[in-house]
């Protein structure tokens, strides 16, 4: 955020000046056990979180109490009614092509500042090629973050969480 100023126009007049910016958006795809704790995170450093899993026993309000958004539709067709802008984080979390890939193409034509992928290495050169295929280029395709998050080396879903959140805060910070 910028900082408040005052601006003198005229000798008479003073204006106060306050630049205010959206919060930065993260969208999860899947409310796997790792989005649970990753919801907690991102809310807890001012993110505006959207949870998106068409598996209404994932996707819902009980398991996501601080999740500002729950849509239980398709990936794409979530992504497509979300306006996905250069202040959106999009991290793919299923392990499912059926719905991390269809999400990941729709992201990675849009202006997101941040597209992550969980998976190994091995996961994602099949991600890679399967996107490949589906007509997505290989600058397109650099564009994802996977193995998804820093290398802290934490295996729990908390540590994985805090892993995505802190390479998101990290990106976030360098768009700037």
């Amino acid at each position: 955020n910028q900082p408040s100023e005052i601006i003198a126009l005229t000798p008479e007049v003073d204006f106060f000046l306050h630049v205010s910016h959206p919060a930065p958006t993260l969208v999860i795809i899947g409310g796997v056990h790792i989005a649970v704790a990753l919801v907690a995170l991102a809310d807890t450093l001012g993110f505006c979180t959207i949870l998106i899993d068409p598996r209404k026993g994932f996707g819902n309000a009980q398991r996501f109490p601080l999740a500002d958004t729950i849509l239980t539709t398709w990936p794409e067709q979530a992504l497509k009614e979300i306006r996905l802008t250069r202040t959106t984080a999009v991290a793919a979390l299923t392990h499912d092509p059926k719905l991390d890939d269809p999400a990941l193409i729709t992201a990675l034509g849009s202006p997101a500042f941040y597209i992550g992928a969980l998976g190994s290495r091995n996961t994602q050169e099949q991600r890679r090629q399967r996107l490949h295929n589906a007509g997505m280029s290989m600058a397109q395709l650099d564009r994802i973050r996977g193995p998804i998050g820093l290398n802290l080396g934490g295996r729990k879903p908390e540590e994985i969480a805090l892993a995505i959140m802190a390479e998101i805060v990290r990106e976030f910070h360098r768009e700037k």
